[in-house]
C-alpha cells in the first residue's frame, strides 16, 4: 500500500513538472502566433494602394503564414483538450498519471521545434515591418519628383518640333519610363537581398526622364535646322 502511494505521488510529481513545461512551450506558440497573425494582417493592409509599396514581395513573404498558424491551431486543439482533463485530476492509478506525464513530456518536447520556427518567423516579419515603415517615410518624396520628371519629360516631348531629330527614340524611352513607373507604383517588384531599394528604383526613372529632358533641351545643329 505505502509503495503504490509512494509510486502515486511520484508520478503526480512528474505529471506536474510535465504539465508546467508543457504549458510554457503552449504560451510561447500562443504568444508568437498571436503576434504572427497581428503583423500578417497589418502587413497586409499596406499592400495593394498604387503608393509604390513592395505589394508582390510582401505578399510572398506571407505566403506561407496562414497555413502555418493553421498548423499551430491543430497543435493547440489536442493538448488543451488532454490539459483541461489533468488539471484537477481525481485519478489513482500511478501508470495511468504516468502516462499523462508522458504524454506532456512528449508534447512540449515536439512542440518546441514549431516554437522556434514560430519565434524566427515572427523575428523574420518584425523586420519586413520595419522595412515597410522607414520605406512609408522614405519614398513618398521621391515618388513624386519622379512623377513629376515624367509629367515634365512628356510636356516638354509634345511641346518639341516634329521633326526633331531622335524624337522617336525618346518617345520610345520616355514611354518605357512610364511603364517602370507603373510597375513600381504598383508594387510589381521583387526585393531579393538588402541591397534592393525600391527609392532607389524610383530615382533611376526620374534619371531616365531628366536624360530626355536634356535631350529635348540640345540646341539643334545647323544640319539638323
Amino acid at each position: 500500500m505505502w509503495g503504490r502511494k509512494r509510486r502515486l505521488s511520484d508520478a503526480e510529481r512528474r505529471l506536474a513538472a510535465a504539465m508546467a513545461a508543457a504549458e510554457e512551450v503552449r504560451r510561447r506558440l500562443a504568444e508568437a502566433a498571436e503576434r504572427i497573425d497581428g503583423l500578417h494582417r497589418a502587413l497586409l493592409a499596406v499592400c495593394g494602394h498604387g503608393d509604390g509599396m513592395p505589394t508582390s514581395s510582401t505578399r510572398e513573404a506571407l505566403a506561407e503564414v496562414p497555413g502555418t498558424l493553421e498548423s499551430c491551431r491543430g497543435l493547440f486543439a489536442d493538448y488543451l483538450q488532454v490539459r483541461d482533463e489533468w488539471t484537477h485530476p481525481a485519478v489513482s492509478d500511478p501508470d495511468h498519471v504516468d502516462r499523462a506525464a508522458y504524454y506532456f513530456e512528449s508534447w512540449a518536447e515536439q512542440a518546441d521545434e514549431p516554437a522556434n520556427q514560430l519565434e524566427e518567423l515572427l523575428a523574420a516579419l518584425t523586420e519586413v515591418r520595419t522595412k515597410l515603415q522607414e520605406l512609408q517615410i522614405a519614398l513618398p518624396p521621391v515618388r513624386a519628383r519622379t512623377h513629376a520628371a515624367v509629367t515634365a519629360a512628356r510636356n516638354d516631348l509634345l511641346w518639341a518640333r516634329s521633326s526633331f531629330p531622335g524624337r522617336f527614340a525618346l518617345e520610345a524611352r520616355l514611354n518605357a519610363l512610364a511603364d517602370r513607373l507603373r510597375e513600381l507604383d504598383a508594387g510589381r517588384v521583387e526585393i531579393n537581398d538588402d541591397e534592393d531599394d525600391v527609392t532607389d528604383w524610383y530615382r533611376e526613372v526620374e534619371t531616365g526622364a531628366a536624360e530626355v529632358r536634356d535631350a529635348l533641351s540640345r540646341p539643334l545643329s545647323f544640319e539638323d535646322r
